[in-house]
């Protein structure tokens, strides 16, 4: 039986429509159908399952051609009246549109009916030669249903949910034609911000300035396995950590994972369960030879698993990968009066869960996504000297909408403007315009990135003040096209990373 994913985009289907995936009626077949029984109406709709699996599929037309393909969605449309639609869409590789979606392997309109103990029978109406039967049996129990895969797998099916139906629509119209938008078109080729903090003071203290950060900052490295769903699902930057530090992040959130293969496990920069190309180890490589390259800069780490079970065996790995002779001497402790002077060439890590007795750079405590600022101010950062610093922290999030998300960025920008910085313990300030609303989907970042990137780009221009840390998706992207490139969104990355960086100058 096969890894199925509890990140699961919605399903395919516009019903009677002049999409592709239709759900049609005979004329001549109207007294002949079965009654759909009385699990007719919780099966409504759209149900849906995206799995991993290789083979060849074979078009449906005369003499059509072989389709090798490495992923699968399978899709059943379900209508209260006992009748519905059938359809497996084939992906290849990193191809993020279909290869096939009316293939011999699965495509049709079918009848169906139901029992009261869960069982549904379904039988095509297509009447094709086909190589799987034209009729077979589902079971639903506990608002899910159970069917095969195209190799003879158990799937359990997710019924859909509206958001992504456009999106899969789209997907399917291309069926592996050319998209109309392309994410290179929009990167900011020409921007070079490797050495904007040269002009900085040395006695500048770092929780007095003002730093662009990357949310999930590793998820445009490319995909371990799963990619379908990734890109769909986990995405939240266009640029890669490199291309990143050449536009001016200097603050990264990072997921380091303890991911299970069959020679052990590894360390991999990760966005929950989906897993980056990048091994930790690598990217730290990466600011370690940016670093070295660009002296006059420092960067930022803040640590977090949501992933990992094992936090203890997480701890140990991680805390021999950074106290390596390759990376110990990269990094810096904190201390709640951190001049930029002692930060330069370095990286401060600070981290939310343990792995030490002691940190490397400093824990956070009382970290939260709650909208309310007094709960957002109850934080502090801890460093392994025992000093403390107050840590204000917003990171409004994952509700059904995103009303007050816009507020509480721009409450948290004006309390972080008006710090008493000369106290012996300054607030430290972490301010999230990232976030997704409803469900947990890459054009959901992007519809949030829309709002809450230019609500703070337009509140940085018009104020002064030090504003701490803003961690943004789709970081220097002024326009981030959808993951199957048929829809452009105004994420403003660019203009919010040039408003961040101005700031440290007013």
């Amino acid at each position: 039986m096969r890894h199925f994913y509890l990140w699961m985009i919605a399903a395919i289907l516009f019903i009677c429509g002049t999409n592709v995936l239709t759900s049609c009626k005979d004329d001549d077949s109207l007294d002949s159908k079965p009654k759909a029984g009385p699990l007719a109406e919780k099966l409504g709709g759209t149900w849906y399952s995206i799995y991993e699996v290789t083979g060849t599929a074979k078009s449906e037309n005369v003499g059509g051609e072989d389709v090798a393909y490495t992923s699968v969605i399978d899709i059943y449309q379900f209508d209260e009246n006992g009748e519905g639609t059938f359809q497996r869409c084939f992906f290849e590789d990193d191809n993020m549109n279909p290869v096939m979606v009316q293939g011999i392997l699965g495509f049709g309109n079918f009848n169906y009916s139901t029992t009261a103990d869960g069982k549904v029978s379904i039988a095509l109406r297509n009447k094709w030669s086909q190589t799987y039967p034209q009729a077979w049996d589902i079971s639903y129990a506990k608002d899910t249903l159970t069917a095969q895969g195209v190799d003879g797998s158990e799937l359990k099916l997710q019924q859909a949910s509206d958001v992504m139906l456009e999106t899969l629509n789209s997907m399917v119209d291309q069926n592996g034609s050319s998209s109309k938008y392309s994410v290179d078109e929009y990167k900011p080729k020409s921007v070079d911000n490797s050495q904007w903090m040269k002009s900085l003071a040395d006695g500048r203290l770092v929780a007095d300035l003002s730093l662009p950060g990357s949310h999930d900052a590793c998820t445009a490295d490319g995909w371990k396995n799963k990619k379908l769903v990734a890109e769909l699902t986990a995405k939240t930057q266009d640029l890669t950590i490199k291309e990143q530090l050449k536009v001016g992040m200097r603050v990264f959130d990072l997921r380091p994972e303890r991911v299970f293969t069959f020679s052990g496990y590894e360390l991999r920069c990760s966005h929950g369960i989906m897993n980056t190309k990048l091994l930790v180890s690598d990217f730290f490589q990466i600011l370690k030879d940016f670093l070295t390259a660009n002296p006059s800069e420092f960067c930022i780490l803040t640590v977090e698993l949501s992933a990992t079970n094992n936090k203890e065996a997480w701890g140990k790995e991680y805390s021999k990968l950074i106290n390596s002779d390759k990376f110990k001497d990269m990094f810096v402790n904190f201390k709640p009066r951190l001049t930029v002077g002692e930060l330069r060439g370095h990286v401060l890590m600070l981290s939310r869960n343990e792995y030490a007795e002691k940190p490397l750079g400093g824990y956070c405590y009382g970290w939260v996504s709650d909208q309310e600022f007094e709960k957002q101010t109850k934080g502090h950062i801890t460093g392994p000297d025992g000093s403390e610093a107050p840590l204000w922290a917003q990171d409004y999030w994952g509700k059904l909408t995103r009303k007050g998300k816009d507020e509480a960025v721009v409450r948290m920008l004006e309390a972080a403007a008006g710090r008493d910085m000369t106290v012996a313990n300054p607030a430290w300030v972490i301010n999230y315009t990232s976030a997704y609303f409803g469900l947990p989907l890459s054009d959901n970042y992007r519809s949030n990135a829309v709002n809450a990137n230019t609500v703070a780009a337009n509140w940085l221009n018009d104020h002064t003040g030090s504003v701490g840390i803003i961690y943004m998706d789709f970081a220097g992207m002024d326009k981030s096209p959808n993951s199957i490139k048929t829809k452009c969104y105004e994420t403003n990355g660019m203009k919010l990373i040039n408003s961040i960086i101005k700031q440290n100058q007013k």
